[in-house]
């Protein structure tokens, strides 16, 4: 069963999250409004590179974090989370200055990714403590301000300077050091003054757990993210802008499993493996899947000329886009719940399996659907995707329940 103070963390996490969405939803009309399809391109494959740098830089500041931080303290964490964002931030802008990765050909471009790669590395390991910790209201405070402050820059950029699209990009880094100086307030007061320590067995075990974890991000982002760098090699960035607004707003459905996930992941990595865990983790999906349909409902009952009146009429395609995605949004609402009991218990095999089953099947199929269906042929591919890596993880967890009533009974 869920305990109260678990229905309670869930539902101020919820809160938090849709307060998220509706700041972003405004966030990405302005974008569309101000900067049009090819603006929403370029934010789109800026905000995908920073995904792909962050994956290296997590191994050290995201889950590793939420893991060890009860067992070794934060100090012996700290430092070497600051050392690796540092250095894999830099290299991951270096990789992408060399490699064809590079869309833009712009260094302006490229600086700016470095400095939000450094920031977002940094927030990364303060969030994560917090959920070791159980902090979950400063989590979600924090979640909270960064898109709050980005729409209050990119209001204040637009009104007093001549607007292209890089006032997001400024707007965006801004907001980040404001958040930044939060959280170092937050964190003191959640674990006192962090002391600078190395300890390499520490760094030995955080690389251990950060690198499994993260290389499953990894082929997960292939996942969802490979199709935006095949649609600007077949298709244009305006089109990346119109397909990049349209999964955004499908995936903001997941704002309730995330949520959901990050309470039940919180709560296991305390609790470990019980009874009581794993009737919480089956109550939870459920309770993700059928808050998630309902909103899939709502937004496939709204017209198309809604959207187009929001988004203006170079988005007029993203309804279909949103119907195509639905059917794996809500698989992986379902499934999430199982992903983090599985990360939570340091069984990252299980999820390293399905995403490279599931990047490898990505790769294929949008080789063959985007030159046949353009953007639905990424839509398609996607949803499959999501669907079978969904149904592996699920399989995994009940196979794991069916072994452990049969070693008991």
């Amino acid at each position: 069963m869920i305990s109260k103070k678990e229905q309670y963390d869930t539902i101020l996490t919820i809160l938090s999250k849709v307060a998220i969405v509706l700041i972003n939803f405004i966030v990405v009309v302005c974008i569309a409004q101000f900067w049009g399809a090819e603006g929403k391109g370029y934010q789109a494959i800026f905000v995908a590179n920073l995904g792909l740098i962050a994956i290296v830089t997590n191994i050290f500041t995201n889950s590793s974090i939420s893991f060890f931080v009860r067992k070794v303290g934060a100090s012996k964490l700290y430092v070497q989370a600051c050392i690796w964002t540092f250095i894999s931030s830099s290299c991951g802008v270096l990789i992408f200055y060399f490699l064809p990765l590079n869309t833009t050909n712009n260094n302006l471009f490229l600086i700016l990714l470095l400095i939000a790669s450094l920031l977002t590395g940094y927030i990364t390991f303060h969030n994560a403590l917090y959920i070791g910790m159980q902090k979950i209201k400063y989590f979600n405070l924090i979640t909270i301000l960064q898109p709050l402050f980005l729409l209050i820059f990119i209001f204040l950029f637009y009104n007093t300077t001549e607007t292209n699209f890089f006032d997001y990009f400024y707007a965006y880094i801004l907001s980040f050091i404001v958040v930044i100086i939060i959280a170092f307030i937050l964190t003191k007061k959640t674990v006192g003054k962090i002391k600078f320590q190395l300890d390499f067995s520490v760094i030995k075990q955080s690389f251990n757990y950060g690198f499994q974890n993260e290389l499953s991000n990894f082929f997960h982002f292939l996942v969802v993210r490979l199709s935006f760098y095949f649609i600007i090699f077949y298709l244009s960035k305006a089109s990346l802008g119109i397909f990049a607004l349209g999964i955004n707003i499908s995936e903001s459905i997941w704002i309730i499993s995330r949520s959901i996930s990050m309470v039940q992941f919180s709560k296991i990595i305390k609790e470990g493996n019980t009874k009581k865990v794993r009737k919480g983790v089956v109550t939870a999906s459920l309770i993700s899947f059928a808050f998630s349909f309902f909103c899939i409902v709502l937004l496939l009952l709204l017209p198309k000329s809604v959207f187009i009146y929001i988004f203006t009429d170079e988005f007029s395609e993203i309804k279909q886009i949103i119907l195509l995605m639905s059917p794996g949004v809500l698989a992986i609402s379902f499934s999430s719940v199982y992903a983090h009991f599985f990360a939570a218990l340091g069984k990252m095999k299980i999820l390293i399996i399905k995403s490279v089953i599931g990047a490898i099947l990505t790769f294929i199929l949008l080789l063959i659907l985007i030159p046949l269906w353009s953007m639905n042929g990424a839509c398609i591919t996607t949803s499959i995707v999501h669907i079978i890596c969904s149904a592996i993880i699920v399989g995994y967890y009940i196979n794991e329940q069916l072994t452990i009533n049969n070693y008991l009974g």
